[in-house]
């Protein structure tokens, strides 16, 4: 329940006018759209695997010869080596990202006025160098943004066609600050350490209850099935246990910065406005939320007007 300032402040978003520019896609746009975020976080998820494979095989290979018995199944080296190549591999993922959504939404380096002011405002107000972060527009059917790249030189701030389109300098600039809010609290470096010590925790229970023994005894015909099952169960855990929630509340976090940057008011009209064009105000079912990667719009409105009362 929030309190009556709060549902004042919500009242005064939710009267804007409906504007011109609603972005209604059919299924058919809906379903590309899709398929192109998919196509970027599966080719991620797969040089992952690419790597954590090669490193632990190309190990365990050198280690046959140098250190016999070094690596034997089940002991605290393959743990150890299993965590190692994981958190390799999925760094790896992580670096490329950026490149994999330049090649797959095709798109260029902005030059745009209207950027060029926001980056000042922000460097006025925030205090940070982004001056070498790459801002860059890519071709998409709706109106978004989003900041990938684990490094400075290497990370890119994303903006789609139709955002920068439609969207008015004011709201340009708060997307903008939401997204350099994410590189002010490190958010793709937790999520990656997050993933990580997951990894971690899986591999050491595991290793203490003597997985490998009860894995050993099952019949040579079960053992594929169980091998896809754990896998799929340990992903759907990790992903709705670990990485949703964070990447929630990261939102949260990262609307919390950037509205204190903008102003409350500015931040949620832009948020609306956001949420508008891209004919999503229809709120999620409950039971959906748990697998969003955002929060709803009102809860983070919510939110922001909380802070905005304080």
């Amino acid at each position: 329940m929030i309190d009556s300032d709060n549902e004042r402040s919500l009242d005064a978003v939710e009267s804007l006018p409906d504007e011109e520019g609603t972005i209604r896609l059919t299924w058919r746009d809906r379903l590309v759209e899709f398929g192109l975020d998919m196509g970027v976080a599966m080719a991620c998820m797969f040089l992952a695997a690419l790597v954590f494979a090669g490193i632990l095989i190309a190990t365990i290979n050198v280690a046959e010869e140098s250190a016999p018995g070094l690596f034997e199944r089940g002991s605290i080296a393959v743990v150890g080596l299993v965590i190692v190549s994981a958190a390799v591999g999925n760094a790896c993922g992580y670096l490329c990202f950026p490149y994999l959504t330049r090649f797959i939404f095709r798109g260029f380096e902005l030059q745009d006025d209207r950027l060029d002011r926001s980056v000042r405002k922000l460097l006025a107000v925030t205090g940070m160098d982004i001056t070498a972060e790459t801002l860059y527009a890519m071709k998409g059917r709706t109106a978004n943004a989003m900041v990938s790249g684990l490094f400075r030189k290497a990370r890119y701030i994303f903006f789609t066609d139709k955002l920068l389109e439609k969207m008015k300098e004011e709201e340009i600039l708060a997307v903008f600050a939401h997204e350099v809010a994410h590189i002010r609290h490190r958010h793709l470096f937790k999520m990656l350490s997050s993933g990580i010590l997951w990894i971690c925790a899986i591999q050491i229970i595991w290793y203490l209850m003597d997985f490998n023994a009860y894995y050993d005894a099952l019949d040579e015909s079960l053992k594929t099935w169980a091998s896809g099952l754990i896998g799929g169960v340990n992903v759907w855990l990790v992903m709705v246990c670990v990485m949703l929630p964070l990447s929630r509340r990261n939102e949260y976090e990262a609307d919390a910065t950037a509205a204190g940057w903008v102003g409350a008011e500015c931040y949620s009209r832009a948020l609306y406005r956001l949420h508008q064009l891209n004919d999503r105000m229809k709120a999620p079912r409950k039971f959906a939320r748990v697998f969003l990667t955002h929060p709803s719009l009102q809860d983070r409105l919510d939110r922001v007007a909380q802070l905005n009362s304080k």
